[in-house]
């Protein structure tokens, strides 16, 4: 079908929409037929904005009709062809879709396209605070539906994040969060050493030396195999490194953790801050 009778139809959807009549669902039931007819169309066409904004008013006419499932995905199909144009657009068919799906108290697909809020905020729009924000709601919504899993995957997120924007409590908060929801998952356990690492780190750059080896100590409690790890004894000779002002020997633990265990980027950063600090640090004489 060309763009031109795709144009067509959305001027014979919009003078139906439009239209006074005795029989108003009529109307907006074959409005809503029209404009995803449309909307198709115009993917075909590839003309991306012009496909959402048609699915965009599909929908509408869907709540005319009080078809509120049928119009929740008929915003995902909207936003779907925005992200290919515009990402703002994207957020806002997904919000739309999402107030009505907790309307409905259909919080787990809620929390999915809630999540996909995130990632266009992560990778496209890299708006790092607006991710976080929007992957801990999605972490809400998905423990509300005991979808634990999922729930800590977006908690893992908000920690990292919160870290990157210098916000390390809270980033303590869910990492620590993270790890006591895995203690007794076979499946997850394995990762605590590195749950455990990550946030004696950011009790390390966060400046609370006395938390983070109150914290440490904790987390050997917490499970007894951590002591025996190469993440429990890092943690400990960087901080005494940290108390001592020894940026060499600091240095040295660092280079030796990475030929064992890659640092990521993430590591990299907080460790590079810690280093940064100790440089910093007032010499007493």
């Amino acid at each position: 079908m060309s763009e031109r009778e795709a144009l067509a139809l959305l001027a014979k959807a919009d003078k139906k929409a439009t239209t006074f009549g005795w029989f108003g669902s009529n109307k907006f039931e074959d409005a809503a037929e029209l404009y995803t007819k449309a909307a198709n169309s115009f993917k075909l066409a590839k003309r991306w904005k012009e496909a959402g904004d048609a699915f965009s008013k599909a929908a509408n006419m869907q709540i005319q009709l009080n078809e509120r499932d049928e119009a929740a995905s008929t915003f995902i199909s909207a936003s779907k062809c925005y992200k290919k144009c515009n990402f703002e657009d994207a957020i806002t068919s997904l919000k739309r879709a999402i107030e009505i799906l907790t309307d409905r108290g259909r919080f787990q697909a809620a929390a999915g396209h809630q999540k996909e809020i995130a990632q266009i905020y992560e990778s496209d729009l890299v708006d790092i605070e607006k991710a976080m924000q929007a992957y801990e709601i999605a972490a809400e919504w998905y423990a509300g539906e005991e979808a634990n899993a999922l729930a800590n995957n977006c908690l893992l997120k908000v920690a990292t994040f919160a870290a990157s924007l210098g916000q390390y409590d809270k980033a303590i908060e869910k990492f620590e969060q993270v790890a006591y929801a895995s203690l007794d998952n076979q499946l997850t356990k394995w990762s605590l050493k590195e749950y455990f690492l990550k946030a004696g780190l950011c009790h390390i750059v966060n400046g609370d030396y006395i938390g983070a080896a109150n914290a440490i100590e904790k987390y050997k409690d917490m499970d007894v195999s951590f002591a025996g790890t190469r993440e429990y004894q890092f943690l400990q000779d960087i901080l005494s490194a940290v108390e001592n002002g020894d940026v060499e020997t600091f240095t040295n633990r660092v280079v030796d953790f990475d030929q064992l265990s890659k640092l990521d980027n993430w590591k990299t950063s907080i460790l590079l801050q810690i280093k940064k600090g100790i440089r910093e640090q007032p010499i007493l004489t």
